[in-house]
């Protein structure tokens, strides 16, 4: 009779006993927490409850968004010892401090046009992250600065890569009917700027390679995403300079010089390279000091157009290398081509 009456109270007492969804909620979290641990007090039960259960949902889900960033680009590719080269998309001053090559990881992978990343965590360079890309990233692996080889302990930086932002290898030129077709050249290119748009007529003639590009580029929807394409120099007298980079479309490779001076309104690619940075010639007379170094393939003809150009030669600038050094924009201009 007695065990009776012990039964009893036990099942009432259990059955009257104040429930904390939050303990419960937090003992199901915390798996192998010890079986004695003591229960709340009823008195824990106020109006932070809510915002708890708030504030672990927000943490859920962003732990969710963390895992899904890791799964779309994971960072395995990780390499000690050695600096990969390729174009800048942003230097470490633009990219700002960073903690760890897991950081600069998940900035090139928020970075459009980004496939390299370099970290650097000694003490003379700490905390840099410089963003970069190479065009064919599926098919070669990027080059390593200065000749060195990897894993070599004088090179203080970690290099990584990302399969995005490029165009996939594919088979050139297009067949049909056993027979490859030539592809459609426009015969002008406009280029959109903040301050009005200017019309580059192109010359196949003289490089056909450079031309099919700017066609390409034209007709690809988004050809320059992420402010690829930009005017960044000016220099009166002599030139406007910016660059005509895409990610979505294959890159020019080819070059060629031939026996032709630059003149007033003729457009190249800048530094004797197959591009993307071109530039615009403004000199009254023909470019003598610059021979036959450089790839031409359109001209500005229109005097609207070159009005444009005169415009932005105007626009502010600066030489933050000091006088008689490169002057360049105050603020990089956004183009899109068209």
């Amino acid at each position: 009779m007695a065990l009776l009456f012990f039964s009893l109270a036990l099942f009432f007492s259990r059955k009257h006993r104040p429930f904390s969804s939050v303990s419960s909620h937090q003992n199901n979290d915390q798996k192998g927490s010890s079986d004695d641990a003591k229960e709340e007090e009823p008195s824990s039960l106020s109006s932070s409850s809510a915002g708890e259960r708030s504030a672990l949902l927000e943490k859920k889900e962003n732990e969710k968004e963390v895992q899904k960033k890791t799964e779309r680009y994971e960072c395995p590719d990780v390499h000690k010892n050695c600096e990969y080269d390729g174009a800048v998309v942003l230097d470490g001053v633009a990219v700002g401090p960073t903690k760890s090559i897991s950081d600069c990881c998940e900035k090139c992978a928020n970075t459009s046009g980004c496939n390299v990343y370099v970290f650097c965590d000694e003490s003379w360079c700490k905390g840099q992250c410089w963003l970069k890309r190479v065009e064919n990233p599926d098919v070669e692996r990027p080059k390593l600065r200065n000749g060195a080889t990897e894993g070599d302990a004088n090179v203080p930086w970690t290099s990584g890569m990302l399969m995005k932002d490029f165009v996939k290898s594919e088979n050139v030129g297009e067949e049909g009917g056993g027979e490859t077709r030539v592809k459609t050249l426009k015969e002008q290119v406009s280029i959109q700027t903040p301050v009005g748009k200017f019309t580059i007529h192109l010359k196949p003639e003289w490089h056909r390679k450079s031309v099919e590009y700017l066609t390409d580029l034209a007709e690809t929807e988004n050809a320059c995403q992420g402010k690829s394409c930009k005017l960044y120099r000016v220099e009166p007298g002599f030139l406007v300079q910016g660059v005509l980079r895409s990610f979505v479309v294959r890159a020019n490779k080819e070059t060629f010089q031939f026996q032709k001076l630059m003149e007033y309104g003729d457009v190249g690619w800048a530094g004797g390279s197959a591009g993307p940075d071109f530039f615009v010639y403004l000199g009254e007379k023909p470019a003598t000091w610059l021979k036959f170094d450089h790839t031409i393939w359109g001209t500005v003809e229109d005097p609207a157009s070159l009005e444009v150009l005169e415009k932005i030669v105007k626009t502010d600038s600066h030489t933050p290398g000091g006088p008689n050094t490169m002057r360049f924009l105050k603020e990089e201009m956004p183009i899109s081509v068209l």
